[in-house]
């Protein structure tokens, strides 16, 4: 039987026979990866499920047109000594620092960028001389760009945001050099890395691995049993999904009110019963009792020396590792996470223990059930969630899946989630973490 023949027919088996288990999840197939056959390298490689919310073809045209820009973003050190003029009310600056406790020590240098920035949301964004729309227009901006964000003034009251908020913002032309200006409020967003808020869930995590028995929730494609479902739900009130997920009672006498704690998840052992650990997890409200089957202590984190933080509301990430007693920044940048729709999932929040690494994983077309591409140098933490490279779409020629080859980034890296779940970086970035991390020393943790 030919490849091709073979693996239509083991997808269909899957389909049937997961479909056919009333007890999975509302939408059974919504997360689940499928498992085929890979003769040229002789073991079974996983496919996961459509891992994009917009086709990446699309994302690419996006980023092929902005790449015609003629602007850049500054690197750190070419804003922060820039001033502007003082012929404003000045409302506040913008000059995010390191906490103190932590070093700045990069491991990886690329796709630099300020720690505070303006992210426009609309089209044809006017940047004024001075924060009025009688000033001279310096420059002009589409949605989705970025700009070093210096401070917040006030200027002339605008109508249509009822606000006299401006900010100023500079960038690099490459015709005219370093330039400067002012855009309204209401022109897009102010973004942060939220550095104090990274490292204090860091320190958190630390403290609380120090002093007693951790373990993780293990519980990937429902390996160790399809949890119940909430009131014929496979979904609970904060979002959180049951396929691959653990059940977690606060009342053992009272099994019908329940949540959901996802796969990967890191949890403290606070006792047990008889079938049952007594735990709870940092950011989740009180102590819960959880069937001991989905606990694993296996391939355990040893001692925390990494970390890897991401600010879903920023969308951006920082990376941390213990060098000789310290703390250090070794990388930031910025991220893309999972968008949250009907039939995808928000990038789950908490802290996670990295599970396994793939140099790449295949997924599929969610409206062909056909496979689609691959995700370069992933590195799965939560269910079917990871952390990897810009996504691939194989080229169709006479048949055949061709790949077109791995590509370093996407114009919409960094703005809004545009992902399934998953946590997507720059290629060389994925690259860097996937040889850096290790399942028995590195924590992903991931906040609003």
């Amino acid at each position: 039987m030919k490849y091709n023949q073979r693996w239509s027919l083991i997808f269909i088996f899957l389909m049937i026979l997961t479909g056919c288990n009333s007890n999975i999840s509302e939408k059974p197939n919504t997360d689940k990866g499928t498992e085929k056959e890979n003769p040229e390298e002789g073991y079974y490689n996983f496919v996961e499920r459509d891992i994009n919310s917009i086709s990446i073809n699309e994302e690419n045209k996006i980023t092929d047109k902005m790449s015609k820009s003629n602007r850049k973003i500054l690197s750190m050190a070419d804003s922060k000594n820039l001033n502007t003029n003082n012929n404003f009310v000045l409302l506040r600056t913008f000059n995010t620092q390191l906490p103190q406790g932590l070093a700045l020590n990069l491991s990886y240098k690329k796709h630099l960028m300020p720690y505070d920035y303006f992210l426009t949301t609309k089209d044809n964004v006017k940047v004024y001389n001075m924060p009025s729309v009688d000033g001279n227009v310096v420059g002009e901006f589409n949605s989705l760009e970025k700009i070093n964000l210096l401070s917040e003034v006030k200027g002339e009251y605008i109508e249509s945001t009822k606000s006299q908020k401006w900010y100023a913002v500079t960038w690099e032309d490459n015709d005219l050099g370093i330039l400067y200006g002012f855009v309204p409020n209401g022109s897009g967003e102010i973004r942060s890395f939220k550095f104090d808020t990274m490292f204090s869930n860091l320190k958190k995590l630390e403290d609380e691995l120090n002093k007693g028995k951790y373990g993780y929730i293990s519980n990937y494609r429902d390996a160790n049993g399809s949890p119940p479902l909430i009131n014929n739900k496979g979904i609970d009130k904060y979002g959180v999904q049951a396929y691959q997920s653990a059940p977690a009672y606060s009342d053992l006498n009272n099994k019908k009110e329940f949540r959901y704690f996802p796969d990967g998840m890191i949890v403290f052992v606070q006792g047990d019963v008889k079938g049952y650990y007594k735990v709870k997890a940092l950011g989740y409200e009180g102590t819960y009792w959880i069937p001991k089957e989905y606990v694993s202590f296996d391939n355990n984190i040893d001692k925390l020396t990494k970390a890897v933080v991401v600010d879903v509301t920023n969308q951006n990430q920082a990376v941390f590792e213990k060098i000789s007693g310290s703390w250090n920044m070794v990388s930031y940048n910025l991220a893309t996470t999972g968008v949250r729709s009907e039939k995808m999932f928000e990038t789950p929040i908490g802290n996670f223990k990295v599970q396994e690494k793939k140099d790449k994983f295949e997924y599929l077309n969610d409206a062909t059930g056909e496979i689609a591409g691959y995700a370069p140098y992933a590195i799965r933490f939560s269910q079917g969630g990871y952390i990897h490279g810009i996504p691939v779409e194989y080229v169709k020629k006479d048949g055949e899946k061709i790949d077109p080859g791995m590509k370093e980034e996407l114009a919409t890296l960094g703005t809004f989630p545009r992902s399934h779940k998953c946590v997507r970086n720059y290629t060389s970035h994925a690259k860097f973490l996937y040889n850096w991390v290790s399942p028995n020393d590195t924590s992903v943790i991931v906040f609003k």
